[in-house]
């Protein structure tokens, strides 16, 4: 069975998720929510995104790596949300993982075989329930990334 790790970065916080299943029964295995060190020290940043994706892969141990990307950041979400991404496409291809992204124009029904217009973050709390804390469209942008590739 596959296990995808799915990943959403904004401002300040790297949320994740680790599904297995199949698209039609997913199964969440785990979820949560970082807190990022300071922006302003981009080098100290990027230390702590590495130790944190290592950490994440070590302990998840995914078969797949998906993220949403984020387009035309401003320079200071660069730091936060780009920079990072380069860090986990390096560890992904250190360990020989998959990896995938997906823009938000990218987040479609037809990803996961629904019908056209449907609500993909309502759809995910249909399938999976809530599951506060942090039970938001930031987590669900990682479920969903993760989600894509099963």
């Amino acid at each position: 069975m596959t296990k995808v790790l799915g990943l959403h970065l904004i401002k300040g916080q790297l949320r994740y998720a680790v599904l297995d299943g199949t698209k039609s029964s997913p199964n969440l295995i785990k979820k949560d929510r970082l807190l990022t060190t300071s922006p302003s020290n981009v080098p100290a940043l990027m230390d702590w995104f590495d130790s944190q994706f290592r950490q994440i892969l070590m302990q998840d141990n995914p078969d797949k790596i998906s993220y949403r990307l984020t387009l035309a950041p401003k320079k200071d979400q660069l730091f936060s949300s780009e920079f990072p991404l380069g860090i986990l496409n390096l560890l992904a291809h250190q360990n020989s993982i998959s990896i995938s992204c997906y823009t938000p124009q990218a987040f479609v029904a037809s990803k996961l075989n629904l019908p056209k217009g449907t609500n993909l973050y309502n759809y995910c709390d249909s399938v999976f329930g809530t599951h506060p804390p942090y039970w938001d469209i930031n987590l669900k942008n990682a479920i969903l990334a993760a989600w894509f590739e099963l």
